[in-house]
């Protein structure tokens, strides 16, 4: 991802950056956190600007990438992922009244949600996939070699059904976006299983 394409895509979504002289920003209000870029030389240098206290900032996360499209692109997904955490994560959230897995699958086929995106039975590429082992939900994103980027520990039902929502929402978010893009030529490549797990994990 280059910086023309991250501003195309930010201001389509609302997403007020601002990119002046080797620096990428969120434009926030006084004394928000804010994700930033910072050209260092032939590098960029991610970080977070933290405003904990009023008295002052610090740097956090702090990453460095030699690459620039590799550094605009981690930006992109951790601004991306704070605008959605609000969609992701709502205040009253019908999820967690949810006790069966039949009623988070009834719940995704409303909202529009495949099961494109998740499985329970057969290990698909770029997939959530969700194991029931007697009582308990193990959940794994399954990558583009068939294989488990990252699994959860065994968690009770009702976590383990939150769980899989939590993660099959964000690959849905994501996806969808970049279907959104290729279609219109702003996006050239799609989103590798680093992009994918750095935005629904």
């Amino acid at each position: 991802m280059d910086i023309n394409q991250l501003q195309y895509i930010c201001t389509d979504l609302g997403i007020n950056i601002v990119i002046n002289n080797g620096e990428i920003k969120e434009n926030k209000g006084y004394y928000e956190n804010y994700h930033q870029l910072e050209r260092e030389g032939e590098n960029w240098c991610y970080s977070v600007m933290n405003y904990e206290k009023r008295t002052g900032s610090r740097k956090e996360e702090i990453i460095k990438f030699y690459a620039e499209k590799e550094a605009v692109k981690y930006f992109f997904i951790k601004v991306l992922y704070q605008n959605y955490s609000s969609e992701i994560y709502p205040p009253y959230n019908p999820i967690k009244k949810f006790n069966r897995l039949d009623e988070l699958l009834k719940h995704f086929q409303n909202i529009g949600i495949s099961d494109e995106f998740y499985s329970f039975s057969v290990i698909e590429t770029q997939k959530i996939y969700g194991e029931i082992e007697d009582d308990k939900i193990v959940v794994s994103y399954i990558d583009e070699k068939k294989q488990k980027k990252f699994t959860t520990l065994p968690l009770d039902s009702k976590d383990g059904i939150f769980e899989i929502y939590r993660l099959t929402y964000s690959l849905w978010l994501l996806k969808t976006l970049e279907e959104k893009y290729l279609e219109k030529g702003i996006l050239l490549e799609e989103f590798n299983d680093e992009d994918i797990v750095r935005f629904i994990k």
